[in-house]
């Protein structure tokens, strides 16, 4: 039996949802606006399914996910919610493999839709999911953070963790549709959202808007701009998508900071939030390019002021050793045939690339020595 839609009134003049795409191939709607819920079952009634789980916490289940229940209730939505742990440690082949036999004992079926409701980890674990049950059955991501609204969910890239590093296994499956609502975030600590707007830096430091697109985004950083400052962070990826909708070409630039950044945070093992993590693999990345001769000292310097002034770290902690880190490096999702090969800035808008794919190979001495000297600054 086939939900249908019924007839649904809710007034949305008060809370409008703006519409995008994920601008990756193939591109998916992408819902935006503040305290939508009530339209959520409007939306989803568009598509006809037998019935839905709810995936998420068991505080965002409480929380954030008690009126998405209630509107989903009222609209005779048949579903059922489903709570799994949604910590970097729980991102692992045991989430994903209790996730989904438990999906099958509820009796999930091809008709089914998996509606994540949570960061950037339990989206990609049920997108995981989601891609492997039945060989691919549909799912919605409902982002509720920052880094998960604005950048995570921009992409058809799902993955978890391996033994030895982060999203080493995965695979690309594209959500129904993304329904972001900013009311999310508000009531993630300062920390977290500081986290996640490092990836907005990074975009526009990579791009030829440069300091000026990273400063008006700070300005914007406060609780009541805090819907058009994650507008502005969405827009920033989208620009780069735009070139590369298969992310694997132009795109993989997006990862500028995250050979460093991965590594540093999985030795930091918790210590570190995913974006504070990136915050230091950028400056490594600039200090590295400077150190070969590539990127400016204004440049370099431009990352330090930004990140400083959104107050993530920039230099190694001083509890982890270079050649940890490197040996981390050598595990990269990244890695080719060619070895570990990094992402190198030339200036703003512009990369190292004599290859043609925007990757370098570095000397190990020289990456250890940038590595020594930044963890002596922290």
């Amino acid at each position: 039996m086939f939900f249908r839609a019924r007839a649904y009134h809710q007034s949305m003049s008060d809370n409008p949802v703006r519409e995008t795409q994920t601008c990756v191939s193939p591109s998916r709607p992408y819902y935006f606006g503040n305290a939508i819920h009530e339209g959520f079952p409007e939306f989803l009634g568009r598509h006809s399914f037998d019935q839905c789980f709810l995936i998420g916490s068991d505080h965002l289940l409480r929380d954030l996910g008690r009126p998405l229940l209630a509107a989903m209730k009222r609209a005779g939505i048949r579903f059922q919610a489903v709570s799994i742990p949604d910590t970097e440690r729980d991102k692992t082949w045991d989430t994903l493999r209790n996730l989904c036999e438990q999906l099958l004992a509820r009796g999930i079926t091809k008709d089914s839709i998996l509606i994540a409701l949570g960061g950037g980890v339990l989206g990609n674990v049920v997108g995981m999911a989601a891609g492997l049950i039945y060989r691919g059955i549909r799912f919605v991501h409902v982002p509720t953070t920052v880094t998960a609204i604005t950048d995570s969910t921009l992409s058809n890239k799902q993955a978890i963790n391996g033994a030895t590093g982060k999203n080493q296994f995965g695979l690309y499956h594209a959500p129904l549709f993304v329904w972001a609502d900013a009311s999310y975030p508000l009531s993630e600590p300062p920390r977290q959202q500081r986290s996640g707007i490092v990836e907005g830096i990074k975009n526009v430091l990579i791009s030829h808007n440069g300091p000026a697109a990273a400063e008006a985004m700070l300005h914007l950083w406060h609780q009541e701009k805090l819907a058009e400052l994650m507008w502005a962070l969405i827009e920033s990826k989208q620009r780069i998508l735009r070139q590369d909708p298969t992310e694997k070409g132009y795109a993989i630039v997006l990862e500028y900071g995250h050979t460093f950044g991965h590594a540093i945070e999985w030795l930091g093992a918790g210590k570190l939030l995913p974006g504070e993590a990136v915050s230091i693999g950028m400056g490594l990345a600039a200090e590295l390019s400077h150190r070969l001769g590539h990127l400016s000292e204004p440049v370099v310097r431009d990352h330090y002021r930004l990140l400083d002034r959104l107050g993530t770290p920039t230099h190694l902690p001083r509890d982890l050793d270079p050649q940890a880190v490197y040996q981390t490096m050598l595990s990269d999702n990244k890695r080719t045939g060619k070895g570990l090969r990094l992402l190198l800035l030339a200036g703003y808008g512009r990369f190292v690339n004599p290859d043609g794919d925007y990757q370098v190979a570095v000397q190990p001495g020289v990456i250890l020595d940038v590595l020594e000297r930044s963890r002596s600054r922290a």
